[in-house]
C-alpha cells in the first residue's frame, strides 16, 4: 500500500503540478497530456493556434483548419521537457475533393526509469509512463468562409500496471474572410476507464481564437489570440502569439499563456526550403523545472 501510495503522489506531482502547469484543473480530471500542445511553430507562438493551424497539427488544434492553407502535409515532431518527459507527434492531411480533407494522427508521451520506493527506503524497482492519442480527422468546407471539422480518436495511459484506455472526440468551426479569421473547438468529449484511485475523467476543453494575417513586401505577419478553458474546474487562459516571415523562408515567433504556475513566455524560429519546414520552440519554465525544447519538420505536397 505505501508503495501504491507513493506511486500516485508521483504521478500526481510529476503529470499534474509539474508537466501541466497546475491551473488546468489538473485535480478533476485524468488524461491530463491531451492539454499538451503539438507542433513547434504553435508551441513557439504561445498555442494561439487554433484559427491559424494550416497544417496536419489541425489534428491537435482545430480540424475544421484541415481545409485551410496546405493542400497535402505530413508533420513530425520530438520534445523533450521537465522530469525526462519526451513527446513525439506524427500526422499527416491530404484532400478527399475540394470538400473534404481527410487527417490522421498520432500523438504520444512518455517518462521511462520511475524509481519505485517504499517509503522511506531505497528504490526496489523502475517503471514507465506512457500515454497515447491516435486518431482520423475530417475537415468539410461548407464554402469559401465557412469550415467545419470533427476528430475521433482513441486514448491510452498506462501508470505501472495499472491503465486506462477509451474514445474521445473533439468538434470545431472556423470563419475566414479576407484576412481575418475566427475558430471555436471543443475537445475531448467522451468517457474513458477508470484507473484504480486515479481520475480518469477527460479533460473536456472549449477554445475560442482569432488571429489576422498582413503581408508587406517581403514579409508576412500572423497575430493570433486564443480562450482556453478546461471545463472541469480549470483556469481561463489567455493565449496569445506571432510570426514575423521573411521572403517565405525565415520565420521568428513569440508567444505568451496566461494563468499557468510554470510557464508563460514562448519563443521559436522556424526556416523554410521548397517543400520542407524545419522548427524550434524553447519555453523556459519558471522556478526549477529547466526549459521545454521542441522540434519539428513539416514535408508539403
Amino acid at each position: 500500500m505505501k508503495k501504491y501510495i507513493f506511486l500516485k503522489l508521483l504521478f500526481i506531482s510529476l503529470f499534474c503540478n509539474v508537466l501541466y502547469a497546475q491551473n488546468d484543473g489538473a485535480g478533476n480530471t485524468g488524461l491530463a497530456f491531451l492539454k499538451l500542445g503539438a507542433g513547434a511553430r504553435s508551441i513557439a507562438m504561445g498555442e494561439a493556434f487554433s484559427s491559424v493551424t494550416d497544417d496536419a497539427t489541425a489534428f491537435i488544434y482545430n480540424p475544421a483548419r484541415l481545409s485551410s492553407g496546405l493542400k497535402s502535409n505530413v508533420s513530425l515532431m520530438h520534445n523533450e521537457s521537465v522530469q525526462d518527459l519526451k513527446t513525439d507527434f506524427i500526422a499527416a492531411k491530404f484532400p478527399l475533393s475540394e470538400k473534404f480533407t481527410l487527417g490522421v494522427g498520432l500523438f504520444t508521451t512518455s517518462i521511462t526509469g520511475i524509481e519505485i520506493r517504499n517509503i522511506p527506503g531505497a528504490p526496489v524497482d523502475k517503471f514507465d509512463s506512457r500515454n497515447l492519442s491516435t486518431g482520423i480527422s475530417l475537415g468539410y468546407k461548407i464554402n469559401k468562409n465557412l469550415s467545419l471539422g470533427v476528430t475521433g480518436k482513441y486514448v491510452f495511459e498506462k501508470i505501472y500496471v495499472d491503465e486506462a484506455s477509451g474514445l474521445a472526440f473533439d468538434f470545431g468551426t472556423n470563419f475566414s474572410k479576407d484576412n481575418y479569421s475566427l475558430a471555436v473547438v471543443v475537445s475531448n468529449l467522451g468517457s474513458v476507464d477508470e484507473l484504480k484511485n486515479q481520475s480518469s475523467k477527460l479533460p473536456t476543453s472549449v477554445r475560442i481564437g482569432g488571429s489576422y494575417r498582413l503581408s508587406k513586401d517581403k514579409f508576412n505577419f500572423i497575430l493570433g489570440l486564443d480562450g482556453f478553458k478546461v471545463l472541469d474546474g480549470g483556469s481561463f487562459h489567455i493565449n496569445a502569439g506571432g510570426e514575423a516571415g521573411y521572403k517565405d523562408f525565415v520565420f521568428l515567433r513569440l508567444g505568451y499563456q496566461t494563468e499557468y504556475d510554470n510557464k508563460g513566455l514562448t519563443t521559436g524560429i522556424g526556416f523554410k526550403y521548397k517543400s520542407i519546414n524545419i522548427d524550434y520552440a524553447f519555453v523556459p519554465y519558471n522556478s526549477e523545472f529547466g526549459s521545454s525544447n521542441t522540434f519539428s519538420l513539416g514535408f508539403n505536397f
